[in-house]
């Protein structure tokens, strides 16, 4: 009866694999996330920044403004984040907001026009309330399951590389033993 010893060799390589598909994950999970942040921003603007419930988009609808921002932080796995930053100015319209006087107990709102004369309206009010008119957290939550298959695509693509490229090595080493026997 024939018998079969099998020997581990080259456990440095495999090990050597699994710490670059650790580096080689990371890079592939960063650009999938980027990917999901920039959509959120772009789909935030195309949706509710064109004059939508009393918005006029304005400068803020051009798909290259930064007033809608969408980018990753972090290095590696473990703290890898895709954040979307919203302006000042837009987040009145996110979150909502209630605008106040500091010391005159009065705002005075005018309606500009462009061109001086009776056209002029001022309105003495205690506070403006400005409802949350952009649904941005709808918007991320939408997005979220195809961001979370490309990121989980993304990881397993990078692991099969990894390990193919230390085990294309392996082999050759294999076929180079065989060869010389």
């Amino acid at each position: 009866m024939d018998k079969l010893t099998v020997t581990m060799m080259n456990f440095d390589e495999a090990q050597a694999a699994f710490n670059a598909a650790s580096d080689v994950s990371a890079r592939f999970a960063k650009t999938a996330l980027f990917r999901f942040a920039r959509r959120v921003a772009k789909n935030t603007k195309r949706n509710y920044l064109h004059g939508g419930a009393g918005i006029k988009g304005g400068r803020w609808a051009r798909l290259s403004d930064k007033s809608i921002r969408g980018f990753t932080v972090g290095g590696d796995l473990s703290n890898l984040k895709a954040v979307s930053k919203v302006s000042r100015i837009v987040r009145t319209h996110v979150e909502g907001a209630v605008i106040t006087p500091r010391q005159a107990g009065y705002l005075y709102l005018t309606k500009k026009s462009g061109v001086a004369g009776p056209g002029s309206v001022f309105a003495l009010m205690r506070a403006v309330t400005i409802p949350a008119r952009i649904p941005f957290e709808s918007v991320w939550r939408g997005e979220l399951p195809r961001g979370t298959k490309e990121v989980g695509d993304a990881i397993h693509r990078a692991v099969n590389l990894s390990l193919d490229q230390r085990m294309k090595v392996i082999s050759q080493y294999l076929n180079k033993v065989v060869s010389h026997s």
